[in-house]
């Protein structure tokens, strides 16, 4: 589970989100020396995975200054597939 360190400010990933960031990155490395990579699919990539590490924490705090406390809405915010879709998105196009 993800958390962040109030006295840090740092985010700590558990042991399967660590893998899948290296995992990334090191496909990430080699695409890059192969030459087959741009810069708009390294920001998708980026976006993501920052989508899949703390896009849940996001639409929570979402949710929660639109007064969202349940309900469709508050599960689609909330949800790792559309934060990662939505953060992958805006990675893209940035």
């Amino acid at each position: 589970m993800k958390k962040i360190s109030e006295d840090a400010n740092q985010i700590v990933l558990n042991e399967s989100q660590i893998i899948e960031v290296e995992n990334a990155s090191q496909e990430i490395a080699e695409l890059i020396k192969m030459g087959e990579i741009d810069e708009g699919v390294i920001g998708s990539i980026i976006g993501g995975l920052t989508g899949i590490t703390i896009g849940p924490s996001i639409g929570k705090a979402i949710c929660k200054a639109l007064g969202i406390e349940k309900g469709l809405l508050y599960d689609l915010l909330t949800s790792r597939i559309f934060t990662t879709a939505v953060a992958s998105y805006i990675g893209l196009k940035n």
